[in-house]
């Protein structure tokens, strides 16, 4: 009886340990499978090119020009009451440029050339 709880808790160790490493190991088959399926894109959005932005709010940000992402928030700041960090920022067609938070950002898609092609044309 003595060892009746120390076998106890090494068993359910045990099965912990096991638990986990089986749902690695089936994560690992299943990421596998899916990159035999689809190809991966290195890199999904390039700076300077021209988007639409589709927003979570329902709102449409037509032929917009990717800039950037904001820089990392500064805790040292005590003035701001919420951390304005990796936003995404884009250009408008006007030159304004409009900042958002990645989360509200529902989809986004390339514009069309001929589309692209227009507008450079009635702002030139």
């Amino acid at each position: 009886m003595e060892y009746f709880w120390a076998a106890l808790v090494s068993a359910i160790v045990l099965m912990i340990i096991c638990g986990t490493i089986s749902s690695k190991i089936k994560q690992r088959r299943i990421r596998k499978a899916t990159e035999k399926i689809f190809p991966k894109v290195p890199e999904h959005i390039r700076a300077d090119h021209r988007y639409n932005i589709f927003l979570s709010h329902g709102k449409l940000l037509k032929d917009v020009r990717f800039m950037g992402i904001s820089p990392a928030h500064d805790h040292s700041n005590p003035y701001l009451p919420f951390p304005l960090c990796q936003w995404l920022i884009v250009e408008k067609a006007n030159g304004k440029r409009a900042y958002l938070k990645p989360e509200t950002v529902r989809y986004y898609e390339d514009v069309d050339e001929e589309t692209a092609n227009q507008s450079a044309h009635t702002t030139a």
